[in-house]
């Protein structure tokens, strides 16, 4: 089918619906018990016949005959016209327009039922997504050309701008030890994975999910050892908590994308541009790294015509990953990349089947993922002797229990066939998994100390102190940081944990963090009730103990040395505040309030508490904005406040005064740190207890202080980042997000907490006027006064649809109560209601004589109210779009109106001052 014959019969769907549209119209006003079902089908048609009027436009223009839309054609057209037609009967069963007319609908029956309207909606919208893809792909097609031809592998770019985590990939140098399947174990699960990754018909995703031990990252490094071997290995991030931006997804495009240039350097140019439009795109949003880093480039190589490629991401442990948000968003993300044709992408991913992960996951749709759930499978037999078969029943189907078992047993130190029967022979005596794994390892050092009973005592003392702290410690630390930490000698610790090396990660470097090997070995330890176990509550106090000593000891005014008060923490040097704010001081800082609410003793804690903050609490918040936390501040105050007991107000009134100053001074401390001393005690409120408990700290060298007011006022603080007019703001329905629409054609996205700036929306060409959530908060409205309509995802940034169609200016924007559509006021005069689901135009409300300035729905979502420069405010059915009302009575323009929360009364403002 050429370009001519498409748009051809485009035309005739696009007429086909129009009548369709009608008919369903004339069905609501006269059949009432299914008019729920008749406006879904509705919207449904008015959704298809939107786009394709978009697609008729694109077949139309100058490039019609050049775009790959045509050849993509050939069966949907037809398919979606025989749907439509089909419908047509239903709904007009035979009769010819001449007998409708004559006979009236009234007389009929709407002819669907419920199942029937879903089966056709559900048809309409698998229409509607295969026009949709062809017009992304030529989109795409008009963006990208084919003139950038040769000069694409020969251009040069700067990976520095580029950050990744070099850690974090396969063979990694911080990696060099862990290990790979043994030769012939796993051998049909390796099999499943590597047919899946080279097979074209398979789907994008395979998704190995498993509780803790059960061997994932080990085959994750297997499988990515055979995709290299193969040159199929296109990138990959072994995820890893605790250790810097391997523990978070900061990073995990910008090192993916580094990795799949190496392996296509195709995809060099693409990259190359969005740096150069954005230097900084490594620091935006996710959705923003992926689309212009990773998704874009790919959808460019589709230019350049079939590579017969397959390239495999191998992603490990992304339970690791730091926030939820993230790692639901990375899942939604991630599918997406299948729509590069050029390149067939496969993803191999490993995680615990998680909350997050798993909602993830259904909301992505199982047509697009393969799961294997490996601690349901049983590992493979070693042909061999009853020790080894004895040793698999153990095991399974935990792999870190094996794992665990080697290390012990080939630890140099003890013989090895020795420590395997002793391991072996009370293994009947202990009840649960991880009993049968740690046990025998732990009293073995026990019985290795046999001899003397005091050395027993000693050993499980040092155990306590040393372990029991480091499987707590919300990030691992290295021994010489322990050591400091906990006031051990570090040879002493070094020499003790010698004995741990099969369920600790020891490194050679002191300065190198200390990790456990597995989790489960924590679990053991705070679970079971033997010599070892750790009472996390009791350790917990004791790491928020050595917190405060450690921060006692060390912090204090201008600890960095800046000396100015102007001095901006950008202008720090780095090693400069590692040499003034060691590693244990920083995690003291960092984690003293959440170890303190670990250990639910802040109670008997309370007077050091106190003591600690009326001494330090300015040079801590100096110490959190030189490393750059500054943000954190609020909340774990918050924390704090929650954790206190009611009967103490003396503590209570200062962190209240101290979350207050912070609100207020953030901004400017975060820049330069210094100011706390000066800006921030200077202009705090005569009574403020901050103020009051520091006044020795106010600078000696003013004469005359400035007027001030006597206590904190209503505003707790100011948002700062808009170049331009704020037009509006709003809440989240959860409170958890701020959006502000600014003159600077930007929308902001706050956490009012903390006062944070989130995320910036970007696109619209012209101030954003209005902005609003929708009722459940998983959309963001704004309208712009460049006459567009904008739906954004606030969870992720991205724009889910641009709604166009306003003449003018774009005033005021509001959801319905069920978040199904979207109100729209425009200098145009007109108000316009939109399907939030489909982006289609509903309805558009004409009749006023000027601009309509605001609208609102009324609380039940039958009304709509709006205000115009007519001076008028009118009412309309939202259901019919029918104007029901029209309320006169303002001299002038009425900008705002607003219904009562029980719908009975309308609120209207005016320039007429009433």
């Amino acid at each position: 089918m050429d370009a001519v014959s498409s748009a051809a019969s485009v035309i005739a769907i696009i007429q086909l619906t129009g009548s369709l549209v009608k008919l369903c119209g004339s069905y609501i006003r006269e059949v009432k018990h299914a008019r729920d079902e008749i406006l879904t089908l509705q919207r449904a048609i008015t959704g298809l016949q939107r786009t394709l009027k978009d697609l008729q436009k694109n077949l139309q223009s100058d490039n019609g005959k050049s775009l790959p839309t045509s050849s993509r054609l050939a069966k949907d057209i037809p398919n979606c016209l025989s749907d439509l037609q089909e419908l047509e009967v239903k709904l007009d069963p035979g009769m010819g327009k001449n007998l409708m007319r004559k006979v009236g609908l009234r007389a009929l029956k709407w002819p669907l039922k419920r199942t029937e309207v879903e089966g056709v909606v559900k048809n309409l919208e698998t229409h509607k997504s295969s026009f949709l893809l062809s017009l992304q792909v030529d989109q795409t097609s008009l963006l990208v050309g084919v003139a950038q031809g040769t000069d694409r592998i020969n251009q040069h770019i700067d990976l520095g701008k580029l950050e990744g985590v070099m850690e974090a990939g396969f063979e990694s140098f911080s990696d060099r030890d862990e290990v790979e399947c043994l030769q012939g174990t796993r051998t049909e699960l390796l099999q499943i994975i590597m047919e899946w990754a080279t097979s074209p018909s398979q789907k994008s995703i395979f998704w190995l999910k498993g509780m803790a031990g059960t061997g994932k990252s080990t085959i994750s490094r297997t499988v990515a050892r055979s995709l290299k071997d193969t040159n199929h290995l296109g990138a990959s991030f072994f995820f890893r908590r605790g250790e810097g931006d391997r523990g978070n997804a900061r990073k995990f495009f910008p090192t993916l994308t580094r990795q799949l240039m190496l392996w296509n350097s195709e995809l060099r140019p693409g990259v190359q541009k969005a740096l150069d439009n954005d230097p900084d795109i490594s620091s935006k949003s996710l959705r923003e790294q992926f689309e212009k880093l990773l998704f874009q480039p790919l959808l460019s190589l589709d230019q350049l015509g079939p590579q017969n490629q397959t390239a495999v991401m191998v992603i490990d442990a992304l339970d690791e990953c730091e926030h939820d948000q993230d790692v639901r968003n990375i899942i939604r993300l991630l599918p997406l990349l299948q729509k590069a044709k050029s390149v067939r992408l496969r993803i191999f991913l490993t995680s615990r089947p998680e909350l997050p992960i798993s909602l993830g996951f259904s909301e992505v749709g199982d047509h697009k993922y393969q799961d294997l759930a490996l601690h349901e499978i049983p590992e493979e037999d070693w042909p061999g002797e009853g020790v080894i078969q004895e040793l698999v029943r153990i095991t399974v189907p935990l792999f870190i229990s094996a794992a665990t078992i080697c290390r012990y047993i080939e630890n140099l130190k003890w013989e090895p066939k020795l420590r395997l029967r002793e391991l072996l022979k009370d293994q009947a005596k202990y009840v649960s998994k991880m009993d049968k794994i740690y046990l025998p390892i732990l009293t073995r050092l026990l019985d290795d100390q046999e001899s003397d009973k005091s050395e027993q005592q000693q050993l499980l003392q040092e155990f306590q102190s040393i372990v029991g702290v480091i499987i707590l410690l919300a990030v691992p630390l290295s021994i010489n940081t322990l050591s400091l930490f906990l006031g051990i000698e570090a040879d002493q610790i070094s020499n003790r944990l010698d004995l741990f090396r099969s369920v600790l990660s020891i490194p050679g470097d002191r300065d190198q963090p200390i990790r456990i090997l597995h989790l489960s070995f924590r679990d053991f330890l705070v679970q079971s009730r033997t010599e070892f176990y750790v009472d996390d509550l009791s350790k917990h106090k004791d790491i928020a103990k050595s917190c405060l000593r450690t921060m006692q000891n060390h912090l204090r005014k201008d600890i960095c040395g800046l000396s100015s008060p102007g001095a901006r923490r950008a202008d720090v040097d780095p090693q400069g505040i590692h040499q003034y704010l060691p590693p244990e001081l920083q995690y003291s800082c960092r984690y003293w309030i959440h170890h303190l609410k670990q250990s639910q003793a802040v109670c008997p804690e309370i007077d050091n508490v106190r003591l600690f903050l009326q001494k330090h609490f300015l040079h801590w918040v100096e110490a959190m904005s030189l490393l750059g936390l500054i943000s954190e501040v609020v909340g774990m105050l918050d924390v704090l406040y929650i954790e206190l007991p009611d009967d103490n107000s003396v503590l209570a009134n200062f962190l209240h005064d101290a979350k207050r100053f912070v609100l207020k001074n953030r901004q400017i401390v975060d820049e330069a740190p210094l100011q706390i001393y000066y800006a921030g005690l200077v202009f705090a409120p005569r009574i403020s207890i901050i103020r009051t408990e520091f006044k020795q700290d106010l600078p000696s060298w003013i004469c005359h202080f400035p007027r001030i007011t006597e206590k904190w006022s209503a505003e707790l603080q100011t948002l700062e980042g808009h170049s331009g007019i704020v037009n509006s703001v709003t809440f989240s329905p959860n409170g958890r997000l701020l959006a502000s629409g600014s003159s600077d054609r930007t929308v902001r996205l706050w956490d009012p907490a903390a006062g944070v700036l989130q995320q910036t929306l970007e696109g619209h060409a012209l101030p954003v006027s209005s902005v609003a959530f929708s009722p459940d908060g998983r959309l963001l409205a704004s309208g712009s006064d460049d006459k567009t309509v904008r739906l954004w995802v606030p969870v992720t940034g991205a724009l889910q649809r641009t709604l166009e169609g306003h003449l003018g200016r774009v005033n005021s924007v509001a959801f319905s109560p069920d978040g199904w559509l979207l109100a729209s006021s425009s200098f145009d005069k007109t108000v316009r209601l939109w399907d939030t689901a489909t982006g289609a135009l509903q309805q558009t409300l004409e009749g006023d004589a000027l601009p309509v300035s605001s609208v609102v729905f009324s609380p039940n979502g039958r009304l709509l109210a709006s205000g115009s420069s007519d001076r008028t405010v009118r009412l309309w059915d939202t259901a019919t779009g029918a104007l029901q009302q029209t309320l006169e009575g303002h001299s002038r323009k009425a900008y705002s109106v607003n219904f009562s929360p029980d719908g009975r009364l309308l609120t209207s403002g005016s320039s007429d001052r009433t």
